[in-house]
């Protein structure tokens, strides 16, 4: 009986320990390190056109887009699947294009090797280009 009155007791000190007292925020220089953040690197619009064009399969093969001059209808029209997507979004669909599939089409279509096949600049650049084009 005693230990039962002894833990009841003490068991405010653990909350108050534990955090059941005032909350606080850490101020910036506090905090140590930095957080990971999946980013896509800067990117070059003029070498990303050239990515498009010389990728294998070339995107244009599958795709149209107005600003490569191609009219591919396999896949998505890019010029309106791509029409405010940001820069994660459309790095997600090269490197992992069955992750969100566009109505009307089919997931296993395009190749799965972009990712792979491109360096991480030829792929910042062709993000770059189909973002900005």
């Amino acid at each position: 009986m005693r230990r039962v009155l002894a833990l009841l007791l003490a068991l405010p000190l653990f909350v108050a320990a534990c955090g059941g007292g005032e909350t606080t925020t850490p101020a910036p220089e506090d905090v140590q390190g930095t957080v990971p953040q999946e980013t896509v690197a800067e990117g070059d619009v003029t070498a990303g056109k050239e990515v498009y064009a010389s990728a294998n399969p070339s995107c244009g093969t599958c795709h149209t887009f107005k600003a490569a001059g191609s009219d591919g209808t396999t896949g998505p029209n890019l010029d309106d699947s791509l029409k405010g997507k940001d820069a994660q979004y459309i790095l997600e669909s090269i490197v992992n294009p069955d992750g969100e599939i566009p109505a009307g089409f089919t997931a296993g279509i395009m190749p799965k090797t972009y990712g792979e096949d491109l360096s991480d600049k030829e792929l910042a650049d062709l993000v770059v280009f189909l973002q900005k084009s």
